[in-house]
């Protein structure tokens, strides 16, 4: 697949995506708006918008079914094309910096001055920057299904099921880029995490380190980090959907930012999210090896 022009399609996608009602606004560029300016943490991109976008343009035809079947990768392309149309922040009379404001310009400021004296800067990940993420909403054509329906065939597609949830998790901390410190040179690595388990670097990579016999040792840094909320909801196929003499199927639903804290045990939830396998570790791969 060409990403490349696929991220021209969603750029061109938010820009111009119009209601059809008379007022005629730009639903998603004024969601833009609202997250340069702080009023919003996510963009929901409607599957029924971008299903309607395309039938109306040549060549698009397929682009909702392509979204669908890779929808992680596509969320992260979605993500990066917001980023490159996002607005301007507008400043209001009450409006002042926040820590992570003040925390990003020490950074840009800390790279500048690098980059002039060493020649090496710390890159900083887009995910550090972000301040939303990509949600997808359901469009009028995925039907709900069942979770003894999901196949290892809907592996990476984007799915929608009922359940009941049986239990519900605490809401964690989630590491999503992590901060590491030279405790020699002071320099800083921004490393993305992928997943629930990492291997942090450890080796500094900065000039001034590289002209040393025994390189710097790398610390974690909480503070400087970036933390996501996370929670793991347990949801079983409803009683109904059982067949006769079969036990009942559960899946495990990892919920993130702004949707944790939104089920609890007992509900009966529709859910659309991104079906992906997870391996098996620790005392797990032991047993049945």
């Amino acid at each position: 697949p060409d990403y490349k022009s696929d991220k021209e399609r969603c750029i061109f996608f938010l820009k111009t995506y119009s209601c059809g009602d008379e007022s005629g606004r730009r639903k998603y560029e004024d969601m833009l708006v609202d997250i340069s300016n702080r009023k919003r943490e996510s963009l929901e991109i409607d599957l029924a918008d971008l299903e309607e976008f395309c039938l109306t343009i040549e060549g698009y035809e397929n682009f909702p079914e392509i979204v669908q079947s890779n929808a992680r990768r596509y969320a992260s392309i979605f993500a990066e094309a917001a980023d490159d149309i996002m607005p301007r922040r507008i400043f209001g009379v009450s409006d002042e910096d926040d820590s992570f404001d003040v925390l990003m310009r020490q950074r840009d400021q800390i790279g500048v001055e690098i980059n002039e004296n060493i020649n090496v800067s710390p890159e900083l990940p887009d995910v550090l920057r972000r301040r939303f993420r990509v949600y997808f909403k359901p469009g009028t054509k995925i039907a709900v299904r069942t979770v003894r329906s999901i196949r290892a065939a809907d592996i990476g597609h984007l799915v929608t099921f009922t359940g009941v949830c049986t239990r519900v998790g605490d809401v964690k901390p989630l590491l999503e880029v992590a901060c590491l410190t030279c405790d020699c040179c002071g320099f800083e690595i921004y490393q993305e995490v992928i997943g629930d388990n990492f291997n942090p670097i450890n080796r500094c990579p900065s000039g001034a380190c590289s002209l040393r016999a025994p390189t710097g040792e790398l610390f974690l840094e909480t503070r400087a980090s970036k933390f996501i909320k996370f929670q793991e909801v347990k949801v079983q196929e409803r009683s109904e959907d059982v067949p006769v003499g079969h036990i009942p199927r559960s899946l495990t639903v990892q919920v993130k930012g702004g949707l944790t804290r939104t089920m609890r045990p007992g509900d009966v939830v529709d859910i659309t999210g991104i079906f992906l396998p997870k391996p098996s570790t620790g005392f797990k791969v032991r047993l049945f090896a």
